[in-house]
């Protein structure tokens, strides 16, 4: 068996009809994560063993419990022979994808230094080399070496709900990836863009003004989120750009500062020297924060308890506290409510007409309405 498979796969069944030379598949199985998966197809029964299989995804749940999780709909083809050298081609929905910025890292621990094994069973080595542990030319043994590589053609849609949050983060993006290539040789396009987000740091609310997700090399989602905000010396924001496993934040601001200056600036408005003792104290609690010594807030447990999609609480200049909560009530519904301490009610309606055109309708309980259309294109 393979040592952390990707995926399992659970009371598999089907048929299988022999004729002409060939196999017509039938399968289909649940997947130990949630979904279902099938494959159908046709597959001839000499080398090179050339197939036509569809693969259809159905709610299958992905995940990695230290970086995200998201539900996969859709149908990929395998076309030409099944030893190597066959198209895998399709489309791939995801829906509900959240990133988990972790809080210390994966795992929180160092990775393992290099270890040499003395004595080693062919047992062991067996398991080491399909872990992927061993790279000193044994690959063969893995059963793939010498078989030449799968090409790609595969889109991954995703144009809204997918989530990255913590470290005080709460973003949506959306779009789609063109992964193509080959197994051996990926070459992914395309991203995901901010459509909303917000930074929290001590009670400050700085909202995103740019955020893409980009993949690379490993597949680790690369990111990179800007916060930017006016100050009474020009203007100041935090960056956190990189892996999404291990983000770097950076301060910047114009004019260029210091980046402890620009985090006071930030939250206090003032230089670093003129800060009181509760107020270093703060900065401190904020670096933390950022860097992942902070932990999820109250805020975001309570979103995940209730289900939504967003949460959140304000306050505006004169004082006065509200609260949204937002949820998709279909993949192009999106609706939030405001509730503001004051007793005053707003409810909006977004419908995602198509990727550029949005219908935005708002109601009040002052008797206010709203209603408009936006087109929105990049240039």
């Amino acid at each position: 068996a393979l040592v952390s498979p990707p995926f399992a796969v659970e009371g598999l069944g089907g048929s299988v009809d022999l004729s002409g030379g060939r196999a017509q598949l039938d399968f289909r199985g649940a997947m130990e994560s949630g979904g279902t998966l099938a494959v159908s197809g046709p597959v001839t029964l000499s080398a090179p063993y050339d197939g036509n299989l569809t693969v259809t995804l159905s709610d299958i749940v992905l995940r990695d419990p230290n970086l995200y999780t998201t539900t996969a709909n859709g149908q990929v083809t395998v076309n030409g022979p099944l030893t190597g050298g066959a198209m895998i081609a399709g489309r791939i929905g995801l829906s509900g994808t959240e990133f988990r910025i972790p809080s210390t890292g994966l795992g929180g621990t160092a990775a393992i230094p290099d270890l040499r094994h003395i004595g080693e069973s062919s047992a062991v080595r067996t398991t080491r080399v399909r872990a992927g542990l061993v790279t000193d030319g044994s690959a063969s043994s893995q059963g793939g070496a010498g078989a030449r590589p799968y090409g790609l053609d595969l889109t991954v849609d995703a144009p809204n709900r997918v989530f990255i949050r913590g470290r005080g983060l709460d973003a949506e993006l959306g779009g789609s990836l063109l992964l193509t290539g080959t197994t051996a040789n990926i070459i992914p396009s395309g991203g995901l863009d901010l459509i909303r987000g917000r930074l929290d740091l001590l009670g400050k609310r700085f909202a995103l003004t740019e955020g893409t997700v980009r993949l690379e090399g490993d597949f680790i989602p690369v990111i990179r989120l800007l916060a930017m905000t006016d100050t009474d010396d020009g203007t100041a924001g935090v960056l956190i750009d990189g892996p999404a496993d291990e983000p770097k934040i950076s301060f910047l601001s114009t004019p260029e500062l210091p980046q402890e200056e620009v985090v006071s600036r930030l939250l206090f408005g003032r230089g670093l020297t003129t800060l009181s003792p509760i107020q270093a104290a703060q900065l401190a609690s904020a670096v933390a924060t950022l860097t992942g010594k902070g932990g999820s807030g109250v805020v975001d447990r309570l979103r995940r308890s209730f289900g939504l999609d967003d949460l959140d609480v304000t306050t505006g200049d004169d004082g006065t506290a509200s609260l949204r909560a937002g949820k998709y009530i279909s993949e192009k519904v999106y609706a939030d409510v405001t509730i503001g301490s004051d007793g005053t009610t707003d409810v909006s309606i977004n419908l995602d007409v198509s990727k550029r055109v949005t219908v935005r309708g708002r109601a009040s309980s002052d008797g206010s309405t709203g209603l408009g259309v936006y087109y929105e294109k990049d240039y």
